[in-house]
């Protein structure tokens, strides 16, 4: 399993599993979003579709050995 850091526009940092993601949208308010299935989406800090896939297939993965040091927080239904 592969996680990566991804940045919010809401919450700060958030490490997530590529694999889990099942669309990259716009908002209402144009942000680009993360569905990862289910209520769950991550509001990014990218500024368009493509530069967001680009990064996702590109992005070097987190290891999740110790504590790792995230100042986002976990928000149900949008991050």
């Amino acid at each position: 399993m592969r996680f990566i850091a991804i940045e919010t526009e809401r919450s700060g940092d958030v490490i997530i599993n590529p694999d889990n993601i099942t669309s990259i949208s716009r908002s209402s308010n144009q942000s680009v979003m993360l569905s990862l299935g289910g209520y769950e989406v991550v509001y990014t800090k990218f500024t368009d579709i493509g530069s967001a896939v680009d990064y996702i297939q590109r992005a070097p993965s987190v290891s999740m050995g110790g504590n790792p040091t995230l100042k986002g927080k976990h928000i149900p239904g949008g991050v």
